[in-house]
């Protein structure tokens, strides 16, 4: 039978679209002080959000009538007709906030504007009537939010750890005090200050505030003007590219906005100046006709579509192209090599022997005789064998000897029965970290290289909560981390694989932060950590090879569970066969 929802139930369920973690609350309070006129905001969370949120801001203030009118659904000031829809420029445009934040916490509110005497509280819960009454308060609002999700214990029991939904909240605080830097923003965490960000003349200046002078030198300035759309911003040297994502951000008319088609556009330029599993920094400031944008597709308002989003892609592909090359960070290209001759470059290996050259001693420095055989690892999960490969790897893996050959610091080549076995050194690498990586953090009996001097690493607010939520897993991959404070770390020793250098240490930091970063099930946490840094570690230079070394390598991935694949899947050896080299010669 048809019935009409009770206006407590239809709140409830609305706000599972608006108010979906402690973090959309803090979103859309900060907004609405913004769009309050606020010059200084102040965010307070107990818990992550879970016990208090509050939310104090100098703005504009309400009447007692609209303090009590503003937990109405669809209670707003911004929009009066649908023409008001085509030029929206305000945040909280549509008066749902308050309304499904009423719905799932208990809120208190205390508001005044600057000419009145008096203030007014209001308090409500469960969309149940406000209760309202005359109070002394400051000018603005102050919004105190407490016991999220106590009615709905199913969304409260799914939301994740205070470390966790604390980056959530950091992120979406970030995301305003970026765009608006005449504003002072201020956030505290269980009494402990995050950011004290004062007034910045400049997007530069709040951008350095918020990340520290270090980010300075990798800015590069991106400014376009056209009759679709103005570009402005900065974007990240290609030699401070990262593998942890964080510092990217698009904004179009003051508003943060999410876009997978956008930063194609912005990776583009970048492409054979940055690794592939690297992303540079970005932070650009889209301006168009309101007209021209519809931010009104997403309930979080975090997804907007462009009238003419493929223009806007060629616009800012070729911005940010411009900005490298001005900077000369773009390869260069000599046009004036057409009918030069074609002089052979002999590297050092191909040169002929000089007379006279020290006799080569065969002879294995890494030979111990009381070196145990490895065991294979019993709990690495092993993904099936090519079937095409039949028999031939048990044959010729007996068959390897000692005359090795190494080209270009990136193959292996050695004869074997059928041919020739040429193995992949970075495949390999990775191959035999991941299985000892997973291994060890399984029996959580780290492998671990002491750094030589302690390293000091500043991160930012969320990495640095990043790194220091999950202490356990850390520890069993091989990191000695102490937290030092002030959003700062001091690595002691990173897990086998890295080097040791103050570089090093930046760099396995950053692989960690990638990795604890990566949106994967909880179930397969450890095999993704595993196979994260594996490859970090495989990527790091292990420099030049020399024939004992490569021939340990070798023996190393026989020695592994799964010695022809990496953990995804990729082939870390091929066969060359004698019909393979008679169809090419």
């Amino acid at each position: 039978m048809l019935q009409v929802l009770p206006q407590n139930l239809s709140n409830l369920i609305a706000a599972g679209e608006v108010v979906s973690r402690p973090a959309s609350v803090v979103k859309e309070l900060v907004e609405n002080a913004i769009d309050a006129g606020a010059r200084s905001v102040s965010v307070t969370v107990l818990d992550a959000g879970k016990t208090l949120i509050q939310v104090i801001d100098d703005g504009c203030g309400m009447s007692p009538e609209e303090a009590v009118l503003c937990f109405e659904r669809h209670a707003t000031s911004k929009i009066a007709t649908a023409e008001d829809l085509q030029r929206i420029l305000t945040y909280g445009f549509r008066g749902e906030a308050l309304a499904s934040i009423a719905a799932v916490a208990e809120v208190t509110l205390r508001t005044r504007r600057p000419g009145d005497e008096l203030g007014t509280q209001v308090e409500i819960s469960e969309s149940k009537p406000a209760r309202s009454q005359p109070v002394a308060a400051p000018a603005g609002s102050n919004f105190a939010i407490r016991n999220l999700f106590y009615n709905v214990p199913a969304r409260r029991k799914f939301l994740k750890s205070d470390n966790a939904e604390l980056r959530a909240i950091i992120q979406e605080f970030l995301r305003i005090a970026l765009i608006r830097p005449e504003v002072a923003f201020k956030l505290l965490s269980n009494g402990k200050e995050i950011h004290n960000l004062r007034p910045a003349t400049t997007r530069k200046k709040r951008i350095l505030d918020i990340y520290g002078m270090n980010l300075a030198r990798e800015l590069v300035e991106v400014s376009v003007d056209t009759s679709l759309v103005r570009i402005s911003g900065f974007i990240g040297n290609p030699e401070d590219a990262r593998k942890s994502s964080g510092n990217q951000f698009f904004f179009v008319n003051g508003r943060y906005f999410r876009s997978p088609f956008f930063h194609k556009a912005v990776c583009k330029p970048y492409e054979k100046l940055v690794p592939e599993d690297c992303t540079p920094a970005y932070f650009l400031f889209l301006e168009t006709e309101p007209e021209r944008v519809d931010v009104n597709i997403h309930p979080a308002k975090t997804e907007v579509k462009f009238e003419d989003e493929g223009l806007i892609f060629e616009i800012l592909t070729a911005a940010v192209r411009e900005a490298l090359g001005k900077n000369d960070f773009t390869p260069s290209i000599d046009f004036d090599m057409k009918g030069a001759p074609d002089i052979p470059v002999f590297s050092p290996a191909s040169r002929p022997p000089r007379i006279g050259h020290a006799p080569h001693i065969d002879y294995s420095p890494l030979f111990n005789p009381f070196d145990e055989v490895p065991a294979p690892p019993a709990d690495v999960p092993v993904l099936d064998p090519d079937p095409g490969y039949g028999r031939l790897f048990e044959e010729e893996q007996a068959a390897v000897t000692s005359n090795l050959l190494v080209l270009q610091r990136r193959y292996i080549v050695t004869p074997v029965k059928s041919g020739l076995m040429v193995v992949d050194i970075r495949r390999a690498r990775e191959r035999i970290f991941y299985e000892r990586y997973f291994e060890k953090i399984a029996e959580q009996q780290p492998v671990r290289q002491q750094s030589l001097f302690p390293v000091t690493v500043a991160l930012s607010a969320e990495d640095y909560l990043a790194v220091l939520e999950q202490p356990d897993l850390t520890a069993s991959l091989g990191f000695d981390i102490q937290d030092f404070g002030a959003n700062t770390i001091v690595v002691n020793a990173l897990p086998e694989g890295f080097g040791s250098g103050e570089a090093c240490v930046r760099q396995g930091i950053d692989d960690l932060i990638a990795a604890l970063k990566d949106d994967s099930s909880l179930e397969d946490e450890k095999q993704l950590l595993a196979r994260r840094m594996a490859a970090s570690a495989a990527a790091s230079d292990p420099g030049s090879l020399h024939p004992e070394q490569a021939q340990l390598l070798v023996d190393q991935l026989f020695a592994c569970r799964e010695p022809k694949l990496t953990p995804d899947g990729r082939k870390c050896l091929a066969i060359l066969t004698f019909e393979d080299l008679e169809k090419k010669l």
